[in-house]
């Protein structure tokens, strides 16, 4: 566990998918997992509780560790690869479930290779928990409270998932296991409360992406012009747009207030622009 937090939080911090991935193979949380996922259909709470000692331990080992490498590496900076962790959604809570469900079928069934489930099992864990290690390395709060959530989610989903393959399967009757999976299911219903929220701000940024791709290219004061989306960021009153305006030359901040205002009749809501512009020349 330890190796794995301080590869992946060193490719987190050189944005690097291929260490971040080396560092998903190498990580161990399959096995307190499945363990944790049984012990909750067979009421085993031996079982739940030697799983959760070990989560806990693995938990506190890679925040401390990937905590004290940011503390000690002098790089700040939020790669994409970071950023990229701190908005978790439905979308991630179905890979977690999906992810359940290899990792219990690969365990029952002695033919399947089990690496491969773990792989699927680090994949939705271990990045998000050195992520936020970082976030406790630089006193960041919002880094913290997202990698975190992330984190959270793909544990509940997972353990849930499992279990109810597991229950699938055979290995306990539903009467024995209906109360583990229905305390489970509870905790994902309230983690599920921010990440719709969070889904939901993703189809309307969506939907804004869509609505000013309409007018991506004009023509203004005998200027072409075009615009590229680099960032939306909705806010309570108002929507940020941070937004490149490539042309063939000059433009205006009268020209800019025409873009302004074309954008806010399309979608709608009140527009705090960002404007990056580069002059094109031919």
């Amino acid at each position: 566990m330890v190796l794995s937090t301080l590869l992946a939080t060193t490719g987190l911090f050189a944005n690097s998918a291929p260490v971040i991935i080396g560092a998903m193979i190498l990580a161990p949380p399959m096995a307190p997992i499945v363990s944790l996922s049984m012990g909750v259909i067979r009421a085993e709470k031996s079982l739940m509780k030697d799983s959760v000692r070990t989560l806990i331990y693995g938990i506190a080992t890679a925040l401390t560790f990937s905590a004290l490498f940011t503390f000690f590496i002098p790089l700040q900076q939020i790669t994409p690869e970071m950023q990229g962790r701190l908005n978790p959604n439905l979308l991630d809570l179905m890979v977690a479930i999906f992810s359940g469900i290899a990792g219990a079928y690969a365990n029952a069934k002695e033919e399947i290779a089990k690496s491969l489930a773990g792989v699927a099992i680090a994949v939705a864990l271990v990045p998000p928990l050195s992520v936020t290690g970082i976030g406790i390395g630089l006193g960041n709060v919002d880094v913290i409270y997202g990698s975190f959530l992330l984190f959270i989610t793909n544990l509940v989903g997972i353990t849930l998932s499992a279990a109810m393959t597991f229950v699938v399967l055979g290995y306990a009757p539903i009467k024995r296991a209906q109360k583990g999976i229905i305390y489970t299911s509870v905790m994902m219903f309230i983690i599920a409360i921010p990440l719709l929220i969070s889904f939901i701000h993703m189809v309307e940024k969506n939907d804004y992406y869509k609505k000013i791709e309409a007018f991506r290219y004009m023509e203004l004061s005998n200027t072409k012009i075009e615009l590229n989306i680099l960032h939306i960021q909705t806010q309570d009153d108002s929507v940020l747009i941070d937004l490149e305006v490539l042309s063939t030359d000059a433009i205006t901040n009268k020209d800019l207030q025409v873009i302004k205002n074309l954008i806010e009749d399309k979608i709608e809501k009140n527009v705090v622009l960002k404007v990056t512009s580069k002059i094109i020349f031919k």
